[in-house]
Formats: structure tokens, sequence, C-alpha cells
């Protein structure tokens, strides 16, 4: 049996699509797989480091990986009115201000510098002083400092009002509004030295169909990973990450992803 190093995140939208896979309730075709639950920034650095089979990273972290990765056409995170929140208790930006990001090589890190870029009155690329943090203790830090400013992901899109936060920009949104094009959060690579693409592809769109049609079972595993247990957060994530393009890009996801990553490389990492 050979196998297969695996890394998600554990909110509840990746341990929902691969809970088939993760449970064992699908065909593995003889693959071991050996999860490993990681802040996505975390993903984004260990599959540039090589030391994972297969993860799910940013999308703005693909051009960084492959090769030796192949994105696959299923497993990502993708759609609309997904995107990260820019917040604050002031409800204010003030750019001159370092604004928390959760990690350099994330989506939500290049839709804050997009967003930058398109508030900038004169047009010339702009730099925005950034500090990164891992999106727990960002939120963390937006809750207890007044001063503080960041980019909210995951979960905490439900509960900000009630933690006392305040919407400056939904990053995700203006991203909609200005390009028309829906937002690539997430893709899911694999090494094709360790597994066939297409193979791993047939194996993560069974999981979720498992998934699908055995909605208590992957619910109950969600649960045991999920760092927020608000009642109905879990639901509320589930409902909105995991989508058609779940299950494959189709063609407008493609565009949307090659859009996305044509947009990223007119912006150079300028921010310190």
């Amino acid at each position: 049996m050979t196998d297969i190093v695996l890394g998600i995140s554990p909110c509840p939208n990746d341990v929902f699509i691969f809970s088939g896979l993760l449970l064992k309730q699908i065909d593995l075709h003889g693959y071991n797989f050996l999860p490993q639950f990681k802040d996505v920034e975390n993903l984004n650095q260990d599959v540039q480091s090589g030391c994972l089979d297969a993860a799910k990273i940013s999308a703005a972290a693909l051009p960084a990986c492959t090769p030796p990765f192949t994105m696959l056409p299923c497993g990502g995170a993708l759609g609309r009115g997904v995107g990260p929140l820019l917040l604050s208790q002031q409800g204010k930006w003030n750019r001159a201000k370092v604004t928390l990001s959760p990690g350099r090589n994330t989506t939500a890190n290049f839709l804050l510098r997009f967003y930058a870029n398109h508030h900038n009155s004169d047009l010339s690329p702009v730099s925005i002083p950034i500090s990164y943090l891992p999106f727990d203790k960002l939120y963390a830090e937006l809750c207890s400092n007044w001063n503080s400013q960041g980019v909210v992901i995951h979960e905490k899109r439900f509960t900000y009002q009630a933690d006392g936060l305040r919407l400056i920009e939904d990053l995700g949104e203006f991203w909609e509004q200005s390009t028309g094009y829906p937002i690539p959060l997430g893709a899911l690579v694999v090494k094709p030295s360790s597994i066939e693409p297409e193979l791993m592809t047939d194996i993560v769109r069974n999981s979720l169909a498992w998934a699908n049609t055995h909605y208590n079972e992957a619910f109950t595993l969600c649960r045991t990973y999920a760092q927020d247990l608000t009642p109905g957060v879990i639901e509320s994530h589930i409902q909105l990450y995991v989508n058609e393009y779940s299950m494959s890009l189709g063609e407008e996801g493609k565009r949307a992803i090659e859009f996305f990553l044509q947009t990223q490389n007119q912006y150079s990492e300028a921010n310190t």
C-alpha cells in the first residue's frame, strides 16, 4: 500500500469534501492517505518545500508550486460571495497603518493588494504595510485591539459582527464587481509522481459524492476538526464554500483561475 501525505485545513469545507476519503468509505485504489491538518499558509509553504504529495492550497500560491505539482479540476474553493473580509473595530481602513494578513502567499493577501491598488488615485503601483499572522491569531488581535485592521478568512466571516468587528470591505465582492469573475480562493494540487492526477480526481469526486449522500456522518467529522462550534457556523460554512465548483471547475471555473493568475502576475510583491 502506497502512502500519500495529504495536507488540508481543518475548516469544514475541506473536511466535508474529503470526508469519504478520511473515513475510508470509498475505494482508495490501494493508497493509504495520511492527512495533515494545517493552517492554509503552512500548507502553501509545505507544498513549496515538497514535503506533501497532495494539498489544498491558496490559489495565489499556485505559481510557486508548479511544477512538480498539478492542479486538479475539483476539490478547490471557488465561487461568489466567498471572499475574505477586511475588518476592524472602527470600520474604516487606514492605508498608512499596518494591515494584518493571514499569509504572504494567501489569496486574501493578494486581494488586499488588489483592493489597495484600485484605490490609488494616481494609478501607480502602491505599497502598503502588511504584517502576517495565522488567521486565528489575526482574528484575536482584531477583537482585542481597537486600532488594528486586517483580513479575515474562514468561519469568522459568520461571527465577526457578534464579536464587535465592522466590515470595511468584502474583498471577494470587490474582486467580482471589478472583474466579473468568481474568486478562486483555493486549489487542490498533487504530485503526479506520487499519484496520477486523473485517479486522484476520481477519488476526490467520489469522496465529495459520498459526503453529499451521507451528510450527517460528514458533518460529524467536520465538528471534530472545526475551530468554531458556534451554532449554525459549520452548516453555513459548508453551504457557502462547497458548491458546484468543488466537484468540477468547468469552463467558467478554469477561466476564472486563468484570469486570476494573469492578474496576480501584474502585481509585484512590494509590500513589507
